[in-house]
């Protein structure tokens, strides 16, 4: 019976750590990042930028987001509740508050865009009149 339980335990295991999201660092690339954010925690349900916790919820994968270098692949990510905290140096991630954040990566993956909105409908690039600020990342 032992043996049924433990097994029984580590299959509970390793599907709860299959189920967590992963949470990466990326470390602060622009002088926009290095500023405002700092270095970042990103996960599908959080951003943490300067201490603070940004909940977010997976919104849609996209194959053609706009941005500044033509259409790319980007994750679009919904912050699920309003928040607007002071960051680094006085600043905010957006004002008004984000509620829309786009990521999207580049050089094989070493480089993360994170461009961050403010409107209430979901963006299709970062030529969206609420774009409140673009963000790069590397690792």
């Amino acid at each position: 019976m032992r043996l049924t339980s433990a097994a029984i335990l580590l299959v509970s295991l390793m599907l709860q750590a299959a189920a967590a999201p992963t949470t990466e660092h990326w470390s602060a690339a622009s002088k926009t990042a290095t500023g405002i954010t700092g270095d970042i925690e990103l996960s599908p349900t959080a951003l943490v930028a300067a201490g603070k916790t940004f909940p977010l919820s997976v919104a849609a994968d996209v194959d053609a987001f706009g941005t500044n270098q033509g259409p790319k692949p980007a994750r679009l990510l919904q912050v699920t509740r309003a928040f607007n905290p002071v960051l680094l140096h006085g600043n905010t991630l957006c004002s008004p508050a984000a509620r829309w954040i786009a990521v999207y990566r580049s050089a094989a993956g070493k480089e993360l865009t994170m461009a961050v909105f403010s409107g209430k409908t979901q963006p299709r690039g970062e030529d969206d009149p609420s774009l409140c600020a673009t963000y790069f990342y590397e690792r």
